[in-house]
This record gives C-alpha cells, sequence and structure tokens, in this order.
C-alpha cells in the first residue's frame, strides 16, 4: 500500500508580492520624502489582499524678521507623518484595477504659532494627532508574470477629514508590485 500524499498547506510564497514604496520631491524652499513599502499576498490571480506602512516628511522655509532684533531670521516648517493602511485590489481583464484602501495616519497638528517673548523667534505649538482615511480608487495595470503588475491609480478619500493628506484632492499613484519569489 502506498503512503498517503501529506497535504500541502501554509503559504505559497510565490503569490507573494512587495512593492517598494519611494517618493521624494522638491520645491522652492521645500522637500519632501516619502517611503512606504507594501507587501500582499494574491488569494488568486486577479484579487490581492496586503498591507503598507509609510513614513513622510515635509519641510519648507519661510522668511520673517525677528520681533526683539529686526534681523531677517528663517523658520522651518517640519512635517513628519506615519501611516498604516491595509488594500484589497482586484485586477479586471488583465488591465483594469479596483482599490479599497482603510488608512490610518499620525501626523502632526499645528494648533498655532506665536513669538518668544524673550528671543523674538517663532514658536510652534503642535501635538501629533490620528487621522483615518478610505480610499476608493481604480486605476489602469500592466501585468508582470503571474502576480505581479505596474499599475497607475487614482483615489478619492470618502471620509474627507480636514486634517488628512488626502482632504479635497485626488490621490494619483504609480505602483509596481513584484513576485519575488515566483514559481
Amino acid at each position: 500500500m502506498l503512503p498517503a500524499k501529506k497535504k500541502k498547506s501554509g503559504i505559497d510564497k510565490s503569490r507573494i508580492l512587495i512593492g517598494p514604496g519611494i517618493g521624494i520631491g522638491a520645491g522652492n524652499r521645500s522637500f519632501s520624502i516619502n517611503l512606504s513599502p507594501s507587501v500582499a499576498y494574491c488569494f488568486s490571480p486577479n484579487f490581492h489582499a496586503g498591507t503598507t506602512l509609510g513614513f513622510s516628511y515635509f519641510q519648507a522655509a519661510e522668511d520673517y524678521r525677528n520681533l526683539l532684533t529686526g534681523q531677517p531670521e528663517t523658520f522651518k516648517y517640519k512635517f513628519p507623518s506615519y501611516s498604516w493602511s491595509v488594500f484589497g485590489r482586484y485586477i479586471l481583464a488583465n488591465m483594469f484595477i479596483l482599490n479599497v484602501e482603510p488608512e490610518i495616519n499620525n501626523t502632526k497638528f499645528v494648533k498655532d504659532y506665536s513669538f518668544s517673548p524673550v528671543t523674538g523667534k517663532i514658536i510652534e505649538s503642535s501635538q501629533r494627532i490620528f487621522v483615518p482615511s478610505l480610499l476608493l480608487g481604480a486605476g489602469y495595470c500592466q501585468r508582470i508574470g503571474d502576480y505581479g503588475y505596474t499599475a497607475i491609480l487614482a483615489g478619492y478619500d470618502v471620509i474627507q477629514n480636514p486634517n488628512a493628506r488626502y482632504y479635497q484632492t485626488l490621490d494619483v499613484k504609480f505602483a509596481i508590485m513584484l513576485d519575488l519569489f515566483g514559481r
């Protein structure tokens, strides 16, 4: 009698997708950086779910005149934020992609600015807050292998919290998800 075949269980590594998530930006006396790697699991050739951890930093500089010394000085606005999201994506006809992505952001919220009566410098009064978002979107994708793809996605935050980074904007992103463990 032949031995019974063992049932294969666990995670199929060939269905794991990895996305690098890197972005930079620069403007007149400002810059930003974003690091947001993603990992996902393909439950079928067309549907996968995953998570993204993110860090964003934005800095801008503004000149002002010190109230006590009368000398020109520069104040730097610095906004670090952290995010975590889970997402589900469905690929239609091997070229269109639907995205649902709840996200929570921890960001700096500036209550107000004032001037120090001792130094004449700007004082920032801020606190960290959690801001929820729910991005719903769609886009165009191009397959890479069995499960990987590149895509351009447009998403809209249906919660519209005034403190969210997506408030009154359309979020457009380029995505690349690679199946590094292939078959």
